[in-house]
């Protein structure tokens, strides 16, 4: 087994009053841009720290990380933070849906399901299902036609969705899977099949850690997001839709 780290990464001011906001990998770029439009409009500036949702909810939750609010991907992330007292099903948050995807180098044919994908041997990428939710998914998708052994003996683990497509970006992996959103991102890989085998719905929740020090700053991104069409917009281009995040309190 290989692991693969992401970077993680700030945007921001670093002033002390200023919220931290950590975030799933696979949100990097379009929570940038959100950014960019939140402080252009409001004169307020956030942090951010890219990575793997449950990575990222365990450093919050079992190590202290000084995070103001949170935006994850899955049901587990979001579970960590609700036993250790630090998020509400009561608070208001954002939600968005994303789909899971293989990828390979742009010049690939595509296939038309994982069992053929898997009848080519070849080496992937994928998310470990210990640290990325994407690895959750991906684990249940193959493992609903019997395939998971058979394509995580060889397989490149990477802690998020990002490190698992600069895998195939790179030529170290024929495959990746990765969210949907991901592969639009490049134009270095192409979307090969669109996983159609059965995994449970991917979902982001985004809001404010309870009683952290800038957590109300952390609520006031997050609603900016959902009540501004421009950021609305800029999330759509990106091939996430918004949906209600009642779901994911589950």
């Amino acid at each position: 087994m290989i692991c693969i780290a992401s970077v993680v990464a700030c945007n921001g001011s670093g002033k002390g009053d200023v919220p931290l906001i950590f975030v799933a990998a696979s949100l990097s770029d379009v929570v940038g841009e959100a950014a960019d439009l939140y402080e252009a409009e409001t004169g307020n500036s956030v942090e951010f720290s890219f990575g793997g949702s449950i990575m990222l909810a365990n450093q919050i939750a079992e190590l202290g990380a000084p995070a103001d609010g949170f935006f994850f991907v899955g049901d587990n992330p979001v579970l960590i933070l609700r036993k250790a007292g630090m998020y509400s099903d009561n608070n208001s948050a954002i939600g968005l849906g994303n789909k899971l995807v293989a990828i390979a180098p742009s010049d690939h044919r595509s296939v038309t399901s994982l069992e053929e994908l898997v009848a080519e041997a070849p080496r992937v990428a994928l998310g470990d299902p210990g640290l990325a939710p994407v690895g959750i998914f991906t684990q249940k998708a193959f493992e609903s036609v019997d395939l998971w052994d058979d394509v995580s003996k060889d397989a490149i683990f990477a802690l998020d969705a990002r490190a698992a497509m600069a895998a195939v970006q790179s030529g170290n992996a024929d495959y990746g899977i990765v969210y949907k959103t991901d592969a639009i991102s490049s134009d270095d890989v192409s979307i090969v099949y669109e996983i159609q085998e059965s995994y449970p719905r991917i979902e982001y929740v985004g809001w404010k850690i309870a009683n952290a020090s800038q957590s109300d700053a952390a609520a006031d991104f997050f609603t900016f997001i959902a009540s501004s069409q421009k950021t609305r917009n800029l999330f759509g281009t990106a091939g996430f839709n918004f949906v209600s995040p009642a779901a994911n309190n589950q």
